[in-house]
């Protein structure tokens, strides 16, 4: 008997249970969560200041090339021109660059390596804003190298492209020109007539009508 007591006395009493606040454990997931979106912030600052910076070396790079052209170096302005492309893929600079190197092609009297930039390019799908020029120089590299039909074909799809009605109206009568020269009366005729159409108070208007009068006898 005296035993049992003793080894009752001897036991170490239960430690005291705690039981934490319920908002304890809300603080720390609120903690943990503002950090998180920190983090979050502060990467895409990066991204946004590294894009800015990109862009502004683009640009400069760009003008560069773009006074080396003005000044009649027309090596160096091709040569800075696919160093931009190359280096800074994906800007704005970079897609006008495109359009400039392949203007510079076709005084270079290159006009077949500009058809082969400008199609990669625009299947590149660029943005809205290029789309326009990118055709709009093609068909005129097409013209060049007297590829009459596409060249017509790409001038109307210059024309789609375009925002502003006076410079659809103009690329129609591009194609249709492109189209007479390829022999293709009826097709031109027909582009003339969708210009007086959709566009009749554009000033393409008056040599839309010349034009098509000569193509059909005055018939119209």
């Amino acid at each position: 008997m005296a035993t049992t007591v003793e080894a009752t006395r001897t036991q170490p009493a239960a430690a005291p249970t705690t039981t934490k606040p319920w908002y304890v454990d809300r603080q720390r997931y609120i903690m943990a969560g503002l950090v998180i979106l920190a983090v979050i912030a502060l990467i895409a600052w990066f991204v946004v200041a590294s894009d800015k910076r990109k862009e502004e070396f683009a640009a400069r790079s760009l003008n560069q090339a773009r006074a080396a052209a003005e000044a009649g170096n027309l090596p160096l302005a091709s040569s800075e021109l696919q160093k931009l492309i190359a280096a800074y893929k994906g800007t704005d600079a970079a897609s006008e660059a495109v359009i400039t190197l392949n203007q510079v092609r076709m005084v270079n009297g290159q006009s077949e390596l500009a058809v082969v930039g400008l199609r990669e390019f625009i299947a590149s799908k660029p943005a809205a804003q290029y789309r326009t020029p990118a055709y709009g120089l093609l068909a005129a590299a097409l013209e060049n190298s007297k590829h009459w039909v596409e060249a017509a074909n790409a001038y109307v799809q210059a024309s789609d492209a375009a925002e502003v009605e006076y410079l659809k109206a103009t690329y129609l009568v591009d194609a249709a020109r492109a189209f007479r020269e390829a022999g293709k009366a009826e097709e031109a005729a027909r582009t003339y007539r969708t210009l007086l159409e959709k566009y009749p108070k554009s000033p393409s208007v008056t040599e839309a009508k010349v034009r098509l009068a000569e193509l059909t006898d005055g018939k119209m």
